[in-house]
C-alpha cells in the first residue's frame, strides 16, 4: 500500500511541475509579451525623432528613462524627466515648446472623447490606435517635468 501512494505521489508531483514548467511561458507572454506589444507600439512612434529626447534650450535631463506597463489594463507608458532653464519656468512654454515640435513631426492635436474638461490629446497613430504624448509637473518636483509617451487613451 505504501508503494503504491508513493507511486501515486510521484506522479502527481510529476503532473504539478509538468503543469509549471508549461505555464510559466504562457503566464510570462500574457503580461510581458501583451506589454512588449505596446511598447513597440510606443517604439515606433518615436521614429524617426524621439520627442522623449527633445527639450527646450537649457533644459537637462533629470535620471534616466523610465517605463511602466499596468498589467491590469496592459497600457504601457516611456517617459523623460527634465529639470528647466531658470529662463524657462513658465509651464505653459514648455508645453507650448512640446506640442509644437510634436506637430511638426507628425502628431496631431485631438479632443478627448469623454474627457470630463473637454482637454485635448496629441496622439500619433500606430499600427491602427494612437500613441500619446504628455508633458506633467509633478506638484512636489520643484519646478521639473515629464514628458511622457504612452498607450492609454486620450479620454482618460
Amino acid at each position: 500500500m505504501k508503494k503504491a501512494r508513493a507511486a501515486v505521489l510521484m506522479v502527481v508531483v510529476a503532473f504539478l511541475a509538468v503543469i509549471g514548467i508549461v505555464a510559466s511561458p504562457v503566464l510570462t507572454f500574457v503580461t510581458e509579451g501583451r506589454c512588449g506589444q505596446e511598447y513597440d507600439r510606443i517604439d515606433e512612434a518615436l521614429v524617426p525623432f524621439d520627442i522623449l529626447d527633445a527639450r527646450p534650450p537649457g533644459a537637462v535631463p533629470h535620471g534616466e528613462r523610465g517605463s511602466g506597463c499596468d498589467t491590469d489594463d496592459y497600457f504601457a507608458s516611456v517617459d523623460r524627466s527634465y529639470r528647466p532653464a531658470r529662463q524657462q519656468t513658465s509651464q505653459e512654454d514648455v508645453v507650448s515648446y512640446y506640442r509644437a515640435i510634436a506637430l511638426r513631426h507628425g502628431w496631431q492635436v485631438v479632443s478627448g472623447e469623454g474627457s470630463p474638461d473637454g482637454e485635448e490629446c496629441v496622439v500619433k497613430g500606430v499600427e491602427g490606435s494612437q500613441v500619446q504624448m504628455s508633458v506633467w509637473f509633478p506638484p512636489d518636483a520643484g519646478g521639473d517635468y515629464s514628458v511622457s509617451v504612452s498607450t492609454w487613451p486620450c479620454d482618460r
